[in-house]
């Protein structure tokens, strides 16, 4: 009989490739959660084999139907600048919901953790970090992982997408004002990232009680930039001189909190694991993969 796995957030980029991704296993029956069944991303997803089920995070009575019977969860929250309680809270929700229907193995979305490494507060961060120390305190069988950059985000998303940290110079040259200081970092396609989850939920002895940082690449702006300009030529990028402290200044909503995730990332203290991203899925995009696949939209977006 096929395992029950339940994925909240189902029509988002995050869930939906999970969902995606878990349909190619016949072991497998997805019970998609979403707020609203009858959306257009929800009557897709049925489509496709998914059993569509409406619950919320928020309320905590709405998850009892949706969990009763799953083997397994992938389960994500909603951060919110101005309530981070309210995701902490949604957590605490889907971890005591798992524990009370018997979930064998809960995948949390999670986050590193920021703040103990820089000393400076990242509350989209914050709140996750406690969601998972939860989570493993709850003996629910758990895994963490820790999806890092999106490469979508060239393309929206990151509150509003990298776009806007993408600006033409007066010599017409797309400045990347990513932070990096000239360090790599790490990005992942997030709507091919679902088939990493789904070989996590195939072998669950090997990852439950730990946290993954999923990875495609690990590469520099410079890099990007110059992947950028081999591929939507004749533009060309670079990569911007913006230091993290100044992107902290910067008076962008929630500036400080980036600026110091920017700070971390440099700083090498997140534990990445591009090789085993690999292996779990070994058609994991790289980034210049990426670009070529989706020229087309890049190019219409810098302009």
């Amino acid at each position: 009989m096929a395992k029950v796995i339940a994925v909240f957030g189902a029509t988002g980029q995050q869930g939906g490739g999970v969902v995606t991704a878990l349909l190619k296993n016949k072991n497998f029956e997805v019970r998609a959660v979403t707020r609203n069944a009858k959306s257009d991303k929800a009557k897709a997803l049925e489509k496709q084999g998914a059993n569509i089920v409406e619950g919320n995070l928020d309320n905590p009575k709405s998850l009892a139907s949706v969990l009763s019977g799953c083997h397994g969860v992938f389960g994500m929250t909603n951060f919110d600048l101005l309530d981070a309680d309210k995701e902490i809270q949604q957590g605490k929700n889907l971890v005591d919901g798992c524990k009370a229907a018997g979930v064998k193995h809960l995948i949390f979305s999670g986050a590193h953790d920021i703040k103990g490494g820089v000393g400076k507060p990242c509350a989209f961060s914050d709140s996750k970090v406690d969601i998972a120390n939860y989570m493993f305190a709850s003996g629910v069988p758990s895994t963490n992982v820790r999806y890092l950059f999106f490469a979508e985000n060239f393309i929206g998303g990151f509150g509003g997408g990298f776009k806007g940290l993408v600006q033409k110079d007066d010599k017409g040259t797309f400045v990347i004002a990513i932070p990096m200081e000239g360090k790599p970092m790490d990005y992942i396609v997030v709507s091919g990232a679902g088939n990493a989850i789904a070989a996590i939920f195939a072998s669950p002895e090997a990852y439950i009680g730990k946290s993954i940082g999923i990875s495609g690449d690990h590469i520099t702006v410079q890099e990007i930039a110059d992947i950028f300009s081999k591929h939507l030529a004749p533009k060309t990028f670079k990569a911007g001189e913006v230091t993290a402290e100044q992107f902290s200044k910067s008076g962008q909503p929630g500036a400080e909190h980036y600026g110091a995730m920017f700070e971390y990332f440099q700083s090498g203290q997140a534990d990445i694991h591009l090789e085993l991203t690999k292996q779990l899925d070994p058609t994991t995009m790289r980034f210049e993969d990426w670009v070529k696949a989706n020229k087309d939209a890049l190019n219409a977006i810098y302009q």
